[in-house]
């Protein structure tokens, strides 16, 4: 048999931007508040496909974190003694799904009162929808309700609108502001919830939008094209799980860090010239995965891919993903992965890295970082370089030059106009000291790194190896020589250079330009 709790409670209303919000002061015992009000929250074990699917089909049921049971158990311990109570207000709403009753202002003997009835139905079992959702206090609620000794109310403040003033986004974005949980919103939470209420960045069709849909669709459909999806459920949606690799190792992420790659790496150019839904994006990545699963066959537990330990390289996988999507940038889909990958040479590639990787983390870790996105999406895009066989001699250096222009000053030391020359130094191969020359007015000189496979660059002279007049960054903006400063360093300069690669592996050679009448 179903019943009713019968509430007397202070209505106010907020009258913002033309709309009316009405909400409601009360008070009631929390074992009571508790029959009524819920969270509307994930499990701690909640898979992540499910939450994955439930953002692709918004409002979701559970956008706030889960209970803590020991931080309920805890404050039930500390409220259930003589002299304890709880004035601090829960924050209320009215469940979209369900409805409570509002009766007239109730009436004094010669006024209002301000006071008006909320009936609220009492749902028949635990497995009904609750009428009411906690925006804030869901702790406080459920460790009072606990308690055997304390019977005191707890205060409330219930968000009711009977014109739909509180849409489930409104809800969602109270929520996110007015916590008081210790710790912030855990960022892969927030991500998907600004998702499904279309919040901060999260506009409908926005590169955020889209990159967060696609990585749901990723994480939820279980296959595609009749290929298995790798990543079903091993995305992180529930931030209290670890997010889990494909079989056999390797690509874990978190469903705000793909979102952010996929984000950087494709929708924010919104698919180029070859427009892709979010599901043909995301099919495209689930076949990408599965071709590169069949052309990685040399010792896969050993490969920068799928091995683990110091063997896998987390910056070549999210670099296939960032090539991929330069791919489908450049062509839109493709036919065949396989072949692509074929056409790549990944099939023949040793994908063991570990012979010739150092290290990945601090300073090195940033080179590798950037070079190995910029290699994925070059090759992708263009192929592999002439000379280059596959993408790891290409990580290594190969095909790798400085380019060294030069111009011919005239007596007054100014530029003369079709002067300018260049010279190319090699930086792969074993041959450690280089001479070039130059002609003895060709004083202005400039050197840079045009090569996306070379990172960080450092030049110093020989004889000054700490003046930062002979630094990289004094010849990458073109540097003059006068004659007396070449006389002095007896017509050559002879610089010192050190390039440095994927992995921490560091190039360095003797460069010596010969100046000559």
């Amino acid at each position: 048999m179903s019943y009713e709790i019968s509430i007397s409670c202070q209505k106010f209303e907020i009258l913002n931007d033309g709309v009316t919000y009405s909400y409601f002061l009360g008070a009631l015992d929390a074992k009571l508040l508790k029959e009524v009000s819920c969270a509307p929250s994930f499990e701690y074990a909640t898979p992540n496909q499910q939450i994955a699917s439930e953002v692709l089909v918004p409002p979701t049921k559970h956008w706030q974190r889960p209970l803590k049971h020991e931080k309920v158990s805890a404050i039930a311990a500390r409220f259930d003694k003589p002299g304890e109570i709880m004035p601090n207000p829960v924050l209320l709403a009215v469940n979209p799904s369900s409805e409570i009753y509002v009766g007239e202002e109730l009436n004094g003997q010669n006024s209002k009162t301000g006071l008006w009835t909320i009936r609220i139905p009492v749902p028949p079992s635990e497995q009904n929808e609750k009428p009411l959702w906690i925006i804030d206090g869901q702790h406080r609620l459920m460790g009072l309700a606990e308690t055997t000794l304390s019977v005191s109310p707890l205060p409330f403040v219930l968000l009711y609108s009977d014109q739909n003033a509180y849409l489930p986004s409104s809800l969602a974005k109270i929520f996110a502001q007015v916590t008081t949980e210790a710790t912030a919103l855990n960022q892969i939470h927030q991500a998907w919830m600004q998702f499904v209420f279309n919040l901060g960045d999260y506009a409908e069709s926005t590169a955020a939008y889209r990159a967060m849909k696609t990585t749901a669709l990723l994480c939820s459909m279980q296959s595609y094209e009749n290929k298995p999806n790798a990543f079903y459920d091993k995305i992180g949606f529930n931030p209290e799980l670890d997010p889990m690799s494909i079989l056999p190792n390797g690509f874990s992420f978190d469903a705000k860090y793909l979102q952010d790659l996929l984000k950087e790496k494709y929708f924010k150019n919104q698919g180029g010239e070859h427009y892709l839904s979010e599901e043909q994006v995301a099919g495209q990545l689930v076949l990408a995965i599965h071709a590169l699963k069949g052309s990685v066959r040399r010792e896969v537990e050993r490969s920068a891919f799928f091995g683990d330990g110091i063997r896998q390289q987390k910056y070549f996988r999210d670099g296939f993903i960032a090539g991929v999507c330069s791919y489908l940038l450049a062509n839109g889909e493709a036919n065949d992965w396989s072949r692509v990958l074929d056409n790549l040479n990944f099939p023949e590639t040793n994908w063991d890295v570990s012979g010739w990787v150092s290290s990945t983390s601090g300073s090195a870790g940033t080179i590798s970082k950037n070079l190995a996105f910029a290699c994925f999406e070059d090759i992708f895009r263009n192929g592999l370089p002439d000379g280059v066989n596959d993408l790891c001699e290409y990580l290594m250096g190969k095909n790798s030059f400085l380019r060294i222009e030069y111009q011919i000053l005239d007596d007054s030391d100014r530029p003369i106009k079709g002067s300018n020359s260049f010279l190319q130094v090699d930086l792969s191969g074993g041959i450690e000291k280089v001479s070039k020359d130059i002609p003895a007015n060709a004083r202005h000189i400039k050197i840079t790194s045009p090569c996306i496979n070379a990172g960080r660059v450092s030049i110093s002279l020989k004889e000054k190896p700490f003046d930062d007049g002979y630094s990289f960054s004094a010849f990458r903006k073109g540097r003059d020589f006068s004659r007396n400063e070449l006389k002095v360093l007896k017509d050559k300069i002879v610089l010192n250079i050190k390039v440095d690669f994927y992995g921490d592996v560091t190039i360095r050679k003797e460069l010596t330009l010969n100046v000559r009448d």
